[in-house]
């Protein structure tokens, strides 16, 4: 039987697949889906029957799975511009839409067609996501342009809960990334073939831009307007977006359903004002109904001059159900529009299921639809007047979107804001009603009259100005921290929202909310697993950095260095990289944390840990960094009263039962404010049969002094300065005779370490080797008598045993 929203089954198994071959990444031939069709056909006219159905859900299913297999097909990293990886040479291509603005410079997607290396021109293909650091040029949309770059595919460092980059990439069909210094480098060839209209519209969004930079100095007033006027939220200022995010408010930074319908609205009351002024054309036409019909175009301008995102794809599609059931006078249930309006997304596009945006602007919305009723249920006999109901719908709204979106949220940025409730009676009539309805008025009044334009926009930011000092300050509350929520979660949500949806029995409507609820708590409050009283270290593959978890039988933890950036990108490599993986292997509190010397790439990630895990001791050496960071931690230890320890070259101290840390070697002086190599910690731990050496950045020098020591051999070396040529010598490993050897590096490093020289000294004594740039985190279990080592992360088992069985039937069927 057909159900009574005949777009749920076609729209679940369609989403079904895409992620079935988002999960199982196999070759899928797109003769499936014509097959299934015509078994279709043929069942057609017996539609009621359960074949039907089930040969239909499959059709969708195969749909998803055809579409995106091609995208993730492991066969094609190496073919076309993804095959010059590491390689400098100069490309030639197109530009496939519209740059996006940064700050300093901008981003472009580019359509290469021609190689250039060593006076060699080759044809190829494949899309290339080109960065500027600095500059911009006027290139648009269609253009031919070249350029010497130097190809790279990102990959995964190899963490828990690390952001897949590379796959996000391919969903949006870009093979591989690149990085220019300076605009001047690029050269255009020549303009677009032919005019286009979705050139001309690109053309006039970066005129738009431009005149909004001119006419607003203030970098956080101009950011704003620029994303609620024009789409592009790149230039909103770093400290800004966090503000905003904190304070639960950032979706109406981006253009959606809000901004979609307050412009259409503003269109249809300023148009049907003016045609009402023209007597004759009031006579001729029915102008509610030609108004309306007239709000598709400028909607569709709209969604191509904002940048086209799947959020604002949606709401447009939206608008457009109702504009034309209003038109044809015809009831449309929001509900149907919204499964209509995924459904074509999807089926346009099944890799923007994997999108933020599309995930938050769908649960948004559907939240709005089914949870606000419930939420103003309990109240709704005591509402006797309009403005009674409208706070309390608006509140009600509110909370439903922030539940309705909580899992995606926290799955993502870890984090959620409750004080955005409250923080949206601001900020929604500040921004919403008032400075994106100036900043679009100010928009093609910039090219007709731009002084008018330019008061406009100084309106608009004077708007901004308030809804920015409000946000700042209300972003100072705290907000709710998780780093358990996942996609058990994010399934449960699913369900609970479609059981509200699609549930028409009231009785069974609470019967199964209240199961998926208590499902959701057991989830949560599930008793933690005991320590298994073996000793874990985990060497993190935190690229050109260091950092090693040290997790004790007993339960307690250890953290040495953190990782980081070698220079300042802006970005926070703790929030990004080292939280979110010591929340993948369930870490709850750091019991002491060690800081080898402090350089960039040990000290980077700390302050982030420092800020979101309880610490209960800290040890460095003598002496203090330098630098922002450094500052950074230090005042967030001492917010949370850690205690602190200077160790020096000699120190014991017990760290558990049974282990123990000794301070090899530690600075001895040198140029204040100077931190080198050696003067790193080196620290020996010992438990009983097992010692690991961590070696830190020191050298030749700092081994030397080991020697004299009377240093012995050691279970783990931990292998000093990333491998490089100057540690690790042949003496020093002929004493230590180390059974294991791990170097912590970046993959494809510029400073090209590991050495080989070093990597041929362990070999040629004999050790394990292992290298995170090669295998990604490497863990080490000692269970009391014997150590097992291997990279950390692997493969779900489950997923891993449908992809093999899935891969072989392929490979017979082929």
């Amino acid at each position: 039987m057909i159900p009574e929203r005949p777009l749920v089954i076609p729209l679940v198994f369609l989403a079904a697949g895409s992620l079935a071959e988002y999960l199982l990444v196999i070759p899928f031939s797109k003769l499936i889906p014509v097959v299934l069709l015509l078994l279709l056909v043929f069942a057609l006219p017996r539609r009621g029957q359960t074949l039907f159905s089930c040969l239909l859900a499959l059709f969708w299913m195969s749909w998803g799975m055809a579409a995106l297999a091609p995208r993730l097909d492991s066969r094609n990293v190496r073919t076309g511009i993804a095959g010059y990886e590491g390689k400098q040479l100069m490309v030639e291509g197109i530009v496939v839409r519209r740059p996006t603005i940064l700050p300093e410079g901008e981003r472009i997607e580019l359509q290469v067609e021609r190689v250039f290396t060593d006076s060699t021109e080759t044809v190829t293909s494949g899309s290339l996501l080109l960065t500027i650091a600095k500059g911009r040029g006027n290139w648009l949309t269609g253009d031919r342009i070249r350029c010497p770059v130097k190809i790279r595919i990102p990959r995964l460092l190899g963490l828990p809960g690390e952001f897949d980059y590379g796959r996000y990439l391919a969903l949006r069909g870009i093979d591989a990334t690149a990085w220019i210094a300076d605009a001047e480098s690029v050269v255009l060839m020549r303009g677009a073939a032919r005019p286009s209209w979705r050139r001309s519209i690109d053309s006039l969004a970066l005129r738009s831009q431009e005149f909004i930079r001119q006419s607003l100095p203030d970098a956080a007033q101009r950011g704003v307007v620029l994303a609620l006027a024009t789409g592009n939220q790149q230039e909103v200022p770093s400290d800004l977006a966090a503000a905003y995010t904190r304070a639960g408010v950032t979706h109406i930074l981006s253009v959606s359903g809000f901004h979609v319908g307050v412009v259409t609205a503003v269109w249809v009351i300023v148009l049907r004002w003016l045609m009402l002024r023209w007597e004759w054309l009031a006579l001729q036409l029915d102008l509610r109904r030609a108004v309306l019909l007239s709000t598709l175009p400028v909607m569709l301008l709209y969604l191509v001059f904002t940048g086209g995102a799947p959020a604002t794809a949606r709401s447009v599609f939206m608008v457009t159900v109702v504009v034309l059931a209003a038109w044809s006078e015809r009831e449309v249930e929001l509900l149907d529009a919204l499964l209509l309006a995924a459904f074509t997304l999807l089926l346009y596009d099944p890799g923007v299921l994997f999108d933020l945006s599309f995930q938050l602007s769908f649960l948004s919305l559907w939240g709005l639809l089914v949870l606000t009723p419930v939420l103003t249920a309990p109240v709704e006999h005591l509402l006797t007047q309009e403005w009674q109901r409208m706070p309390v719908l608006f509140l009600a709204a509110s909370l439903a979107a922030v539940l309705a979106t909580m899992a995606p949220v926290l799955t993502s940025f870890h984090q959620v804001s409750f004080t955005g409730i409250a923080a949206n009676l601001v900020v929604v009539p500040l921004l919403g009603y008032g400075a994106t309805v100036l900043a679009t008025v100010a928009v093609p009044l910039s090219f007709f009259m731009p002084s008018c334009a330019a008061l406009v926009l100084m309106f608009t930011g004077w708007l901004v100005q308030l809804s920015n000092m409000f946000v700042q300050w209300i972003a100072r509350v705290p907000v709710f921290h998780s780093f358990s929520v996942g996609n058990t979660d994010l399934v449960i949500t699913i369900a609970l929202l479609a059981v509200l949806g699609f549930v028409n029995s009231r009785r069974v409507r609470m019967y199964l909310g209240s199961l998926l609820l208590v499902a959701l708590l057991l989830v949560h409050l599930w008793p933690a697993p005991v320590p298994d009283g073996k000793l874990r270290m985990t060497f993190l593959s935190v690229g050109q950095g260091d950092a090693t978890l040290i997790q004790l039988a007993d339960g307690r933890t250890m953290l040495v260095d953190g990782g980081g950036y070698l220079r300042d990108t802006g970005r926070d490599f703790g929030e990004r990289y080292l939280v979110p993986a010591l929340h993948g292997l369930k870490v709850k509190q750091i019991d002491i944390l060690v800081l080898s010397h402090p350089h960039p790439d040990h000290l980077g990630g700390l302050p982030a840990v420092a800020e979101q895990f309880r610490v209960r001791e800290y040890w460095q050496t003598e002496g203090s960094g330098q630098g922002a960071d450094y500052q950074r931690l230090l005042k967030a230890l001492a917010h949370q009263k850690t205690a602190a320890r200077i160790l020096h070259q000699g120190d014991r101290l017990q760290v558990g039962q049974g282990v123990l840390v000794s301070v090899l070697a530690s600075p001895q002086g040198g140029t204040p404010g100077k931190i080198n190599n050696d003067d790193s910690l080196v620290l020996q731990l010992q438990q009983a049969g097992f010692s690991a050496l961590l070696m830190g950045d020191a050298g030749f020098a700092v081994e030397e002094t080991l020697l004299k020591q009377g240093i012995g051999p050691v279970t783990v070396l931990k292998v000093g300065h990333h491998g490089s040529k100057t540690a690790t010598g042949e003496q020093f490993l002929r004493r230590i005779r180390p059974e294991v050897a791990v170097i912590s590096a970046g993959a494809g490093n510029s400073f090209g370490l590991p050495a080989d020289e070093t990597l041929e000294r362990i070999r040629q004594q004999g050790a394990a080797l292992y290298r995170t740039d090669q295998q990604g985190s490497i863990q080490l279990l000692y269970d009391g008598q014997r150590s097992t080592v291997g990279p950390l992360v692997a493969e779900n088992g489950l997923v891993s045993a449908i992809r093999r069985f899935a891969l072989t039937a392929s490979n017979q069927l082929r």
